[in-house]
């Protein structure tokens, strides 16, 4: 006897998201470049010029089969397809009170938070893009202009005030202030109060007036200021370094010794390097993007379960010979 092998055509890796990609925002020529995560080599110019009127773009979301870009020069967020770049259609308009937008992240709660810079509020909207409410009131705690934000290893939300020249932190399930973790007596500058995000050691790291703040959450206290002329965005690396946009470039801090190298970046025409962000590891996750469909799940169980079935028959007809 034969041993029966039967083929199904299964895109499962249509389901996943590359951990090899990173995005940059091109704020003067409203595009977003990929460069390899690994080398930093030019990839592509992946949403192109003004592409579904892209303005000024900010943060860049990668979920499982879309993208999202903050365009923060029309008051919207687009959605682009992942695959190929290409337009989709505005995913959120200023009718939901969108105002600068500048970055945007999933919270623990699986929906999607956005900094509204021109009316000082972090805004939350379901993973679909319908507003739910304003999670930081206006104002609250005395923010101006947040940019970055992060949700921390203690629950709380960590806002970066780019022209209060602060760094807020909130209560993480209801948005109510709590207190200052850093202000301009600390050294932070107002109106260059960018990129706030966590390092996998738990530390908080802060952009402000040419530096890179180190900030130790189990002491409360700031404990390195690093110097990195020009500095925007920041975001943890594939491999546990922390990044940093400056000077039209990335930037790599070393997180055991506080050392800054670089540039990263090779190839390719950048107009003003704000934010940037690498693609989550393969796999979709509620913190990286929607949850899969139901039917989606219902097919994917389906096929996994037919490829099991046939394994399990391969064996038993070997057996059998």
């Amino acid at each position: 006897m034969r041993a029966i092998t039967i083929a199904i055509g299964l895109n499962i890796a249509a389901l996943a998201v590359r951990g090899d990609i990173v995005y940059v925002s091109s704020l003067g020529d409203h595009e977003v470049l990929r460069y390899d995560a690994t080398t930093g080599d030019y990839i592509d110019t992946f949403i192109t010029a003004a592409s579904g009127s892209l303005s000024q773009p900010h943060a860049v979301l990668e979920r499982c089969d879309d993208i999202l870009v903050a365009s923060f020069g029309n008051d919207r967020v687009l959605r682009y397809d992942r695959g190929t770049g290409a337009f989709i259609d505005v995913f959120i308009d200023s009718t939901t009170g969108l105002d600068n937008p500048v970055y945007l992240q999933y919270g623990p709660d699986g929906d999607l938070y956005v900094s509204n810079q021109g009316s000082d509020e972090i805004l939350r909207y379901t993973t679909a893009g319908e507003f739910i409410d304003a999670f930081v009131g206006a104002g609250s705690g005395g923010l101006d202009g947040p940019s970055g934000f992060a949700f921390g290893p203690d629950g709380r939300l960590y806002v970066a005030g780019r022209f209060s020249a602060n760094v807020l932190a909130y209560n993480g399930a209801t948005g109510a202030f709590d207190e200052v973790i850093a202000d301009s007596a600390d050294g932070l500058g107002a109106g260059n109060t960018f990129g706030l995000n966590f390092g996998d050691n738990g530390d908080l790291y802060f952009v402000s007036n040419g530096s890179v703040f180190r900030y130790d959450l189990d002491t409360a206290s700031i404990v390195a200021t690093i110097p990195v002329g020009g500095a925007i965005g920041i975001e943890p690396g594939p491999a546990g370094d922390i990044f940093v946009a400056a000077a039209n470039n990335l930037r790599i801090l070393d997180t055991g010794d506080n050392s800054v190298s670089g540039p990263f970046l090779s190839g390719g025409t950048i107009n003003t390097l704000n934010f940037f962000r690498f693609a989550p590891p393969p796999g979709c996750t509620p913190e990286q993007a929607p949850a899969v469909s139901s039917w989606g799940a219902l097919i994917l169980a389906i096929a996994m379960l037919a490829v099991g079935t046939i394994l399990a028959c391969r064996v038993a007809v070997r057996r059998s010979v």
